[in-house]
């Protein structure tokens, strides 16, 4: 077996955005009160549940698994457990997926199971024992009715992830009742200065002293437009590229090349989780160049012809088409009447 030394990558896990660090650069107003929303669950009180908001890069799911993590290390007795409702959006496969993480010896058929089994299987779980249930992309429910569910369990805190300020806004007025006292929390876009940061401390543990300067770290910090995830990608494969060349350290020119890749990664990502609707949503998009909502939906129902498949209603596509623009895999130009949307060269990775 051959063994190389590293000249760049000291911990290639740091580098990552899934990575979720030993502690938080910035966003101390965010983490207080979140900790402040949980701390009822140290005297085995009900917890506050919380809607966190902001854009995509912003911290919202790092911080909200930190504090999740860091509150099970202090109580044992404490469940908790994170759910993309983009990768699961119906309430089977999101207490399908709170079961497993739970630990539950799952004799269950996807098919053939009941919801509410599952549902009396997850109360069971939860006797004398609390739980937080992180509940990232909250808009991407299929039924907002397991809100009003998990809202109504006496020892379930909720933390639902958005990136759309709106997200609770078209729920069910029930649902909407039951989340009346939920703590909503801003996470605005990362300044330079934070990204800096950021990028700093995950080069400290991340990368070995010396491999990338202070002036490349502001470099990447500034095109990253507020989003750590895409500063975190860009430096990470900046790195990689070095380290697969057996340079001593990180040049501009890795920097350069690694910007384009990660746009058209976020891309990438963010299209193999589109659902089957948004899927074809996309597709007519792409395929017309421009085209008008009041247009698409015809073209839309024509596909679902087309593929066996039963239309959403016009809100559902609207909020499909809201997902698509916030992804950035689509442009969206325009208001009311005049609104259109297309896949300009930033939809398509094409911009820095």
């Amino acid at each position: 077996m051959y063994e190389f030394e590293n000249k760049i990558i000291k911990d290639g896990r740091v580098l990552k955005e899934q990575f979720i660090p030993s502690r938080i650069v910035h966003r101390d107003g965010q983490l207080k009160v979140i900790r402040d929303n949980l701390r009822p669950l140290l005297k085995r009180q009900q917890p506050r549940s919380m809607f966190i908001h902001g854009s995509p890069g912003t911290g919202k799911t790092c911080i909200s698994k930190y504090v999740t993590e860091e509150l099970s290390a202090h109580v044992s007795s404490v469940l908790h457990c994170y759910v993309n409702c983009w990768l699961y959006p119906s309430t089977f496969k999101i207490l399908f997926s709170i079961l497993q993480e739970f630990g539950v010896s799952m004799s269950i058929h996807r098919k053939g199971t009941p919801t509410d089994e599952l549902f009396d299987i997850f109360r069971k779980r939860l006797q004398d024992r609390q739980c937080v249930i992180v509940l990232d992309e909250v808009d991407q429910l299929e039924d907002d009715k397991i809100l009003y569910d998990l809202a109504r369990m006496e020892n379930v805190g909720l933390m639902l992830i958005s990136n759309d300020e709106h997200a609770l806004g078209g729920v069910d007025p029930r649902v909407r009742s039951s989340l009346a006292s939920v703590d909503t929390i801003h996470f605005p876009p990362y300044s330079f200065e934070e990204i800096r940061d950021i990028l700093r401390d995950r080069a400290e543990w991340g990368l070995l002293p010396g491999v990338v300067a202070k002036a490349q770290v502001d470099w990447i910090a500034r095109v990253s437009s507020g989003d750590a995830r895409i500063a975190l990608n860009v430096l990470r494969l900046a790195a990689e590229a070095a380290e697969n060349k057996d340079r001593e350290g990180i040049s501009d020119e890795h920097i350069r090349a690694a910007l384009p890749k990660v746009h058209v990664s976020e891309k990438e990502k963010a299209t193999e989780r589109l659902n089957e609707h948004q899927r074809m949503i996309y597709g007519i998009i792409s395929q017309s160049g421009e085209i008008k909502p009041e247009d698409l939906y015809p073209e839309y129902e024509k596909a679902c012809k087309k593929n066996g498949v039963d239309p959403i209603v016009d809100r559902s596509v609207r909020k499909c088409l809201e997902k698509l623009a916030q992804y950035k895999l689509v442009l969206a130009k325009g208001e009311g009447r005049w609104r259109v949307y297309s896949v300009g060269k930033e939809a398509a990775g094409e911009g820095s």
